[in-house]
């Protein structure tokens, strides 16, 4: 990446927000970090600072939003490289993309909101790496369903295609939100490194392996080479 640290710019998915991040940036004492909020809890914060190299990293839903603002974002002539977590250019199944989810389970999740948002979340936890976690205060449900929103409709496809910089991609094998097809259908293989556990919620799982993945791209090296399953 050079001799100038570049910014983490880190980005959470849904449901979640900034504190998502806390362990992760423990592991990278050494680097300057900011953080978005999308705002699903609490008043979104998307300013992202411009006129220094930054290397922007989304965990889920965070990266298809880096994806679907990375053409008409300022921020974007700064970027020196896209690192997804557990992330995806495209969530939702469509005619072309037979591996992403069925709506039908986001349709669920939408109308289940607005009666019972803690539970939706405390389930869409357990599910993402069996976390057990203080309640979320849910306020406001709009936010959470323009999020679901986002997952169905959202297509990141053609602006990863056409993004001339490095990316890079963690995922786990036993990720049960985001499946391993689900993954592969997004990137190159060459592009994947693998962990065999840690579920969906990598940065809270599995909070050291994200900063030594993020660590070992800042050093100037790449992740390594395949075979990509790293057991760490």
């Amino acid at each position: 990446m050079g001799r100038v640290k570049p910014l983490l710019v880190l980005v959470h998915g849904w449901g979640l927000g900034p504190g998502l991040w806390h362990a992760v940036r423990r592991a990278l004492p050494d680097w300057p970090c900011h953080t978005l909020d999308l705002g699903f809890f609490g008043r979104a914060r998307l300013e992202v600072p411009t006129g220094q190299p930054l290397l922007a990293v989304g965990h889920s839903l965070g990266f298809l939003w880096l994806l679907h603002h990375l053409a008409q974002s300022p921020w974007s002539a700064d970027c020196v490289g896209l690192v997804s977590i557990g992330g995806f250019a495209r969530f939702g199944r469509a005619a072309d993309f037979p591996h992403g989810i069925a709506p039908r389970l986001l349709a669920r999740m939408r109308q289940r909101l607005p009666q019972d948002a803690t539970g939706v979340l405390r389930d869409f936890c357990r599910q993402g790496g069996g976390l057990a976690s203080p309640d979320p205060v849910v306020t406001d449900t709009v936010p959470l369903v323009q999020g679901l929103h986002w997952l169905e409709n959202w297509d990141g496809r053609a602006a990863l295609a056409a993004w001339a910089g490095p990316v890079y991609c963690l995922a786990a094998q036993d990720d049960a939100i985001v499946p391993p097809a689900l993954t592969e259908a997004c990137f190159a293989a060459e592009r994947v490194h693998w962990l065999a556990t840690g579920g969906h919620l990598l940065p809270l799982t599995r909070p050291v392996e994200c900063g030594a993945f993020l660590l070992n791209i800042l050093g100037g090296g790449e992740p390594p080479p395949k075979p990509p399953t790293l057991f760490f």
